[in-house]
Protein backbone atom coordinates (compact mmCIF):
# COMPACT_ATOMS: atom_id res chain seq x y z
CA UNK A 1 0.00 0.00 0.00
CA UNK A 2 0.87 3.56 -0.33
CA UNK A 3 1.34 6.25 2.41
CA UNK A 4 2.82 9.27 2.94
CA UNK A 5 5.73 9.96 5.33
CA UNK A 6 8.25 12.85 6.17
CA UNK A 7 11.77 11.59 5.07
CA UNK A 8 15.20 12.07 6.53
CA UNK A 9 17.53 12.39 3.59
CA UNK A 10 20.93 14.02 5.25
CA UNK A 11 21.60 16.33 8.30
CA UNK A 12 21.22 19.73 7.71
CA UNK A 13 18.55 18.90 4.94
CA UNK A 14 14.81 19.92 6.13
CA UNK A 15 12.52 16.76 5.81
CA UNK A 16 11.20 15.58 2.45
CA UNK A 17 7.35 14.82 2.89
CA UNK A 18 6.94 11.65 0.48
CA UNK A 19 4.41 9.10 -0.55
CA UNK A 20 5.76 5.47 -0.25
CA UNK A 21 5.05 2.25 -0.25
CA UNK A 22 5.06 0.15 2.51
CA UNK A 23 4.38 -3.88 2.54
CA UNK A 24 1.45 -5.77 3.71
CA UNK A 25 1.55 -7.21 7.07
CA UNK A 26 3.58 -10.54 7.09
CA UNK A 27 3.53 -13.41 9.77
CA UNK A 28 3.15 -12.10 13.13
CA UNK A 29 3.07 -7.81 11.69
CA UNK A 30 0.84 -5.47 11.89
CA UNK A 31 -0.01 -2.22 10.24
CA UNK A 32 -0.71 0.97 12.41
CA UNK A 33 -2.65 3.99 11.24
CA UNK A 34 0.17 6.28 13.58
CA UNK A 35 -2.41 9.04 15.35
CA UNK A 36 0.57 10.65 17.23
CA UNK A 37 4.47 10.67 17.26
CA UNK A 38 6.48 12.25 19.85
CA UNK A 39 9.87 14.39 18.40
CA UNK A 40 12.52 12.60 20.83
CA UNK A 41 16.11 13.55 21.90
CA UNK A 42 17.04 10.73 19.87
CA UNK A 43 15.69 11.89 16.52
CA UNK A 44 17.09 14.87 16.82
CA UNK A 45 20.91 13.24 17.00
CA UNK A 46 20.39 12.22 13.80
CA UNK A 47 18.70 15.60 12.39
CA UNK A 48 21.84 17.21 14.00
CA UNK A 49 23.81 14.54 12.20
CA UNK A 50 25.60 13.74 15.70
CA UNK A 51 24.21 9.71 15.32
CA UNK A 52 24.67 7.90 11.69
CA UNK A 53 22.17 6.25 9.78
CA UNK A 54 21.37 5.36 6.76
CA UNK A 55 19.29 7.15 4.08
CA UNK A 56 16.15 8.02 3.10
CA UNK A 57 14.82 7.18 6.66
CA UNK A 58 11.61 7.61 8.40
CA UNK A 59 12.64 9.17 11.95
CA UNK A 60 10.08 8.97 14.98
CA UNK A 61 10.35 5.96 17.11
CA UNK A 62 7.74 7.11 19.92
CA UNK A 63 4.03 7.26 18.96
CA UNK A 64 0.23 5.89 19.18
CA UNK A 65 -2.38 4.72 17.02
CA UNK A 66 -5.02 2.14 15.76
CA UNK A 67 -4.45 -1.36 13.66
CA UNK A 68 -5.47 -0.86 10.48
CA UNK A 69 -4.45 -4.91 9.83
CA UNK A 70 -2.97 -7.78 10.93
CA UNK A 71 -0.85 -10.72 9.14
CA UNK A 72 -1.00 -14.46 9.32
CA UNK A 73 -0.86 -15.66 12.91
CA UNK A 74 -1.37 -12.48 14.55
CA UNK A 75 -4.54 -13.16 17.34
CA UNK A 76 -3.46 -9.99 19.27
CA UNK A 77 -3.91 -6.50 18.57
CA UNK A 78 -6.66 -6.91 16.33
CA UNK A 79 -7.79 -4.82 13.59
CA UNK A 80 -9.24 -1.32 15.72
CA UNK A 81 -7.46 -1.72 18.48
CA UNK A 82 -5.32 1.47 19.76
CA UNK A 83 -1.97 0.81 20.64
CA UNK A 84 1.18 1.84 21.78
CA UNK A 85 4.16 1.12 19.31
CA UNK A 86 7.65 0.08 21.23
CA UNK A 87 10.78 0.52 19.68
CA UNK A 88 12.14 -2.64 21.32
CA UNK A 89 11.38 -5.61 20.02
CA UNK A 90 14.09 -8.77 20.74
CA UNK A 91 15.39 -11.57 19.78
CA UNK A 92 14.66 -13.53 23.04
CA UNK A 93 18.02 -15.98 22.37
CA UNK A 94 21.09 -13.49 23.06
CA UNK A 95 22.84 -13.16 26.35
CA UNK A 96 21.44 -10.24 26.95
CA UNK A 97 17.70 -11.50 26.66
CA UNK A 98 18.26 -14.40 28.50
CA UNK A 99 20.13 -12.52 31.53
CA UNK A 100 15.99 -10.96 31.08
CA UNK A 101 17.28 -7.50 29.99
CA UNK A 102 15.99 -7.45 26.35
CA UNK A 103 16.63 -3.68 25.95
CA UNK A 104 19.85 -4.25 25.40
CA UNK A 105 19.26 -7.54 22.82
CA UNK A 106 22.25 -7.45 20.59
CA UNK A 107 19.91 -8.48 17.33
CA UNK A 108 17.70 -5.25 18.46
CA UNK A 109 21.50 -3.07 18.73
CA UNK A 110 22.26 -4.60 15.21
CA UNK A 111 19.09 -3.65 13.24
CA UNK A 112 19.06 -0.04 15.03
CA UNK A 113 22.38 0.81 13.27
CA UNK A 114 21.07 -0.99 10.06
CA UNK A 115 17.88 1.05 10.04
CA UNK A 116 16.22 -2.38 9.81
CA UNK A 117 13.18 -3.94 11.54
CA UNK A 118 14.82 -7.34 13.84
CA UNK A 119 14.59 -9.30 10.86
CA UNK A 120 16.83 -7.01 8.72
CA UNK A 121 14.37 -5.69 6.07
CA UNK A 122 12.62 -2.63 6.29
CA UNK A 123 8.90 -2.93 4.55
CA UNK A 124 9.22 0.24 3.00
CA UNK A 125 10.36 1.41 -0.39
CA UNK A 126 10.51 5.03 -2.37
CA UNK A 127 10.92 4.87 -5.87
CA UNK A 128 12.23 1.44 -5.63
CA UNK A 129 14.73 1.86 -3.21
CA UNK A 130 14.75 0.62 0.41
CA UNK A 131 13.79 3.55 3.49
CA UNK A 132 15.01 2.63 6.40
CA UNK A 133 13.77 2.82 9.98
CA UNK A 134 14.52 5.23 12.75
CA UNK A 135 15.54 2.97 16.04
CA UNK A 136 13.32 -0.29 13.98
CA UNK A 137 10.04 1.58 13.95
CA UNK A 138 9.84 5.03 11.42
CA UNK A 139 6.67 6.42 12.95
CA UNK A 140 6.66 10.08 11.06
CA UNK A 141 4.35 8.41 8.47
CA UNK A 142 0.64 7.91 7.89
CA UNK A 143 1.28 4.44 8.25
CA UNK A 144 3.46 1.70 9.94
CA UNK A 145 4.36 -1.79 9.74
CA UNK A 146 5.70 -3.45 12.59
CA UNK A 147 5.93 -6.58 14.85
CA UNK A 148 2.87 -7.51 16.36
CA UNK A 149 4.54 -7.93 19.38
CA UNK A 150 5.75 -4.24 19.80
CA UNK A 151 1.83 -2.95 19.43
CA UNK A 152 1.29 -3.06 22.63
CA UNK A 153 -2.91 -2.65 23.17
CA UNK A 154 -4.04 0.63 25.47
CA UNK A 155 -7.66 1.29 26.77
CA UNK A 156 -9.66 3.07 24.45
CA UNK A 157 -9.85 5.58 27.26
CA UNK A 158 -6.38 6.97 26.80
CA UNK A 159 -6.31 9.48 24.32
CA UNK A 160 -4.20 8.34 21.95
CA UNK A 161 -1.92 12.10 21.60
CA UNK A 162 -1.68 11.20 25.50
CA UNK A 163 -0.85 7.84 24.74
CA UNK A 164 1.74 8.42 22.54
CA UNK A 165 4.28 9.90 25.31
CA UNK A 166 4.07 6.55 27.16
CA UNK A 167 6.10 4.35 24.13
CA UNK A 168 9.42 6.22 24.65
CA UNK A 169 9.90 9.04 26.98
CA UNK A 170 7.00 7.95 29.97
CA UNK A 171 8.74 4.07 29.43
CA UNK A 172 12.20 5.36 29.62
CA UNK A 173 12.02 8.05 32.38
CA UNK A 174 9.22 6.83 35.25
CA UNK A 175 11.45 3.07 34.58
CA UNK A 176 14.73 5.03 35.01
CA UNK A 177 13.49 6.33 38.39
CA UNK A 178 11.19 3.51 39.40
CA UNK A 179 12.93 0.14 38.40
CA UNK A 180 16.18 -1.43 39.75
CA UNK A 181 15.22 0.04 43.44
CA UNK A 182 16.97 3.44 42.40
CA UNK A 183 14.62 6.26 44.16
CA UNK A 184 13.66 4.81 47.57
CA UNK A 185 11.19 6.55 49.80
CA UNK A 186 12.74 9.65 51.22
CA UNK A 187 15.64 10.06 48.99
CA UNK A 188 17.13 12.88 47.45
CA UNK A 189 17.43 13.45 43.74
CA UNK A 190 18.79 15.18 41.09
CA UNK A 191 17.02 15.80 37.63
CA UNK A 192 19.62 17.26 35.34
CA UNK A 193 17.29 18.02 31.88
CA UNK A 194 13.91 18.60 32.52
CA UNK A 195 12.73 17.82 28.87
CA UNK A 196 10.37 14.54 27.72
CA UNK A 197 11.89 12.37 29.78
CA UNK A 198 13.45 14.68 32.59
CA UNK A 199 9.65 15.66 33.17
CA UNK A 200 8.69 11.85 33.79
CA UNK A 201 12.18 10.96 35.82
CA UNK A 202 10.90 13.53 37.86
CA UNK A 203 7.38 12.43 37.92
CA UNK A 204 8.75 8.53 38.69
CA UNK A 205 11.25 9.97 41.69
CA UNK A 206 7.89 11.73 43.26
CA UNK A 207 5.94 8.54 43.00
CA UNK A 208 8.74 6.57 44.88
CA UNK A 209 8.12 9.09 47.29
CA UNK A 210 11.55 10.79 47.09
CA UNK A 211 11.84 13.66 49.77
CA UNK A 212 13.60 16.38 47.70
CA UNK A 213 13.52 16.58 43.87
CA UNK A 214 15.63 19.16 42.65
CA UNK A 215 15.98 20.02 38.94
CA UNK A 216 18.33 21.67 36.54
CA UNK A 217 17.50 22.56 32.91
CA UNK A 218 18.11 25.65 30.60
CA UNK A 219 14.64 26.73 29.61
CA UNK A 220 12.32 27.99 31.52
CA UNK A 221 8.94 26.57 30.62
CA UNK A 222 11.02 22.89 30.70
CA UNK A 223 11.82 24.37 34.56
CA UNK A 224 8.39 25.52 35.81
CA UNK A 225 6.45 22.25 34.01
CA UNK A 226 8.75 20.18 36.21
CA UNK A 227 7.79 22.24 39.59
CA UNK A 228 4.32 21.37 38.56
CA UNK A 229 4.89 17.57 38.09
CA UNK A 230 6.21 17.41 41.70
CA UNK A 231 10.13 18.76 41.73
CA UNK A 232 10.36 20.97 45.09
CA UNK A 233 13.49 23.02 43.06
CA UNK A 234 14.15 24.00 39.57
CA UNK A 235 17.31 25.79 38.80
CA UNK A 236 19.40 26.97 35.43
CA UNK A 237 22.74 25.47 34.95
CA UNK A 238 24.26 28.73 36.05
CA UNK A 239 22.24 29.10 38.90
CA UNK A 240 22.84 25.47 40.64
CA UNK A 241 25.54 25.11 43.04
CA UNK A 242 27.12 21.34 43.06
CA UNK A 243 27.14 22.01 46.86
CA UNK A 244 23.98 19.61 47.98
CA UNK A 245 25.14 15.97 47.78
CA UNK A 246 22.04 13.80 46.32
CA UNK A 247 21.02 10.07 47.36
CA UNK A 248 20.64 9.31 43.29
CA UNK A 249 21.21 11.72 40.62
CA UNK A 250 20.04 11.56 36.70
CA UNK A 251 21.78 12.55 33.64
CA UNK A 252 18.21 12.95 31.34
CA UNK A 253 20.06 15.20 28.56
CA UNK A 254 23.36 13.32 27.79
CA UNK A 255 25.97 15.47 27.10
CA UNK A 256 29.25 14.87 28.98
CA UNK A 257 28.86 18.29 30.97
CA UNK A 258 25.77 17.13 32.27
CA UNK A 259 26.44 13.85 32.73
CA UNK A 260 29.68 15.23 34.75
CA UNK A 261 26.95 17.60 36.69
CA UNK A 262 24.99 14.24 37.90
CA UNK A 263 28.18 12.30 39.08
CA UNK A 264 29.72 15.03 40.66
CA UNK A 265 26.38 15.94 42.44
CA UNK A 266 25.52 12.16 44.07
CA UNK A 267 27.10 11.75 47.50
CA UNK A 268 29.40 9.55 48.74
CA UNK A 269 27.91 6.34 48.62
CA UNK A 270 25.35 8.06 46.15
CA UNK A 271 24.20 6.73 42.64
CA UNK A 272 24.15 8.81 38.82
CA UNK A 273 21.92 7.58 36.61
CA UNK A 274 22.64 7.88 33.05
CA UNK A 275 19.24 8.47 30.91
CA UNK A 276 19.94 10.73 27.88
CA UNK A 277 21.48 9.53 24.83
CA UNK A 278 24.81 11.31 24.14
CA UNK A 279 25.87 12.11 20.52
CA UNK A 280 28.29 9.45 18.69
CA UNK A 281 31.72 9.57 19.76
CA UNK A 282 31.00 11.29 23.51
CA UNK A 283 33.35 10.17 26.05
CA UNK A 284 33.60 11.75 30.05
CA UNK A 285 36.06 12.94 32.33
CA UNK A 286 36.21 11.08 35.57
CA UNK A 287 37.51 11.86 38.75
CA UNK A 288 38.85 8.07 40.36
CA UNK A 289 38.71 9.58 43.33
CA UNK A 290 34.41 9.84 43.22
CA UNK A 291 34.78 5.79 42.62
CA UNK A 292 37.80 4.63 45.06
CA UNK A 293 37.31 6.94 48.16
CA UNK A 294 33.83 8.24 47.59
CA UNK A 295 32.06 4.52 46.51
CA UNK A 296 30.04 6.41 43.94
CA UNK A 297 27.87 4.07 41.56
CA UNK A 298 27.59 5.51 37.91
CA UNK A 299 25.53 3.51 35.60
CA UNK A 300 22.65 3.72 32.78
CA UNK A 301 19.28 2.98 32.30
CA UNK A 302 17.89 2.42 28.50
CA UNK A 303 14.17 2.20 28.16
CA UNK A 304 13.35 2.14 31.61
CA UNK A 305 15.39 -1.26 32.47
CA UNK A 306 12.25 -3.47 31.80
CA UNK A 307 10.84 -4.98 28.87
CA UNK A 308 8.10 -2.13 27.50
CA UNK A 309 5.54 -5.07 27.79
CA UNK A 310 5.64 -5.69 31.26
CA UNK A 311 6.24 -1.92 32.28
CA UNK A 312 2.90 -0.39 30.21
CA UNK A 313 0.38 -1.06 31.96
CA UNK A 314 1.96 -0.45 35.45
CA UNK A 315 2.47 2.99 33.78
CA UNK A 316 -0.91 2.67 33.22
CA UNK A 317 -2.13 1.83 36.46
CA UNK A 318 -0.45 4.70 37.31
CA UNK A 319 -2.55 7.02 34.98
CA UNK A 320 -5.60 5.12 35.75
CA UNK A 321 -4.94 6.09 39.51
CA UNK A 322 -3.77 9.78 39.02
CA UNK A 323 -0.64 9.77 39.80
CA UNK A 324 1.25 9.79 36.47
CA UNK A 325 0.45 13.12 34.52
CA UNK A 326 0.50 12.78 30.63
CA UNK A 327 -2.51 15.42 29.62
CA UNK A 328 0.05 18.55 31.10
CA UNK A 329 3.25 17.14 29.14
CA UNK A 330 1.41 17.13 25.60
CA UNK A 331 3.44 19.97 23.89
CA UNK A 332 2.36 21.74 20.78
CA UNK A 333 0.91 19.65 17.83
CA UNK A 334 1.90 19.62 14.05
CA UNK A 335 0.23 17.83 11.23
CA UNK A 336 3.02 15.33 9.07
CA UNK A 337 3.03 18.32 6.33
CA UNK A 338 4.55 20.84 9.19
CA UNK A 339 7.23 18.17 10.32
CA UNK A 340 10.14 20.14 10.19
CA UNK A 341 8.53 22.99 12.15
CA UNK A 342 8.07 20.17 14.74
CA UNK A 343 11.64 19.47 14.73
CA UNK A 344 12.49 23.67 15.22
CA UNK A 345 9.52 23.32 18.13
CA UNK A 346 11.55 20.71 20.01
CA UNK A 347 15.18 22.02 19.40
CA UNK A 348 13.57 25.65 20.76
CA UNK A 349 12.98 24.02 24.05
CA UNK A 350 9.20 23.81 23.97
CA UNK A 351 8.35 22.82 27.60
CA UNK A 352 5.58 19.67 26.28
CA UNK A 353 6.40 17.04 24.36
CA UNK A 354 5.86 17.79 20.62
CA UNK A 355 3.92 15.90 18.65
CA UNK A 356 3.32 15.03 15.17
CA UNK A 357 -0.06 14.11 14.28
CA UNK A 358 -0.21 12.53 10.83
Amino acid sequence: MRTRAALFRAAGVPLELREIEVAEPGEGQVLVRMAAVGVCGSDLHVIRGEWTRPAPMILGHEGSGIVEAVGPGVESPAPGDPVVISWAPACGECAPCLAGRETACLALRAAIRAGTMLDGTTGLEVDGEPVYRMTTVGALAEHVLVPAATALPIPADVPLEQASLLGCAALTGVGAALNANRVEPGASVLVVGAGGVGQFVVQGARIAGAARIVVVDHFPGRREAALALGAHEAFSPEEFAETDAFDVTFDAVGLAATSETALAAARGGGTAVLVGMPPGGARLDLDPLAFSNFEKTLTGSVYGSETPARALPRLLDLVRGGRLELASLVGPRFPLEAANEAVEASLAGAPGRVLVTP
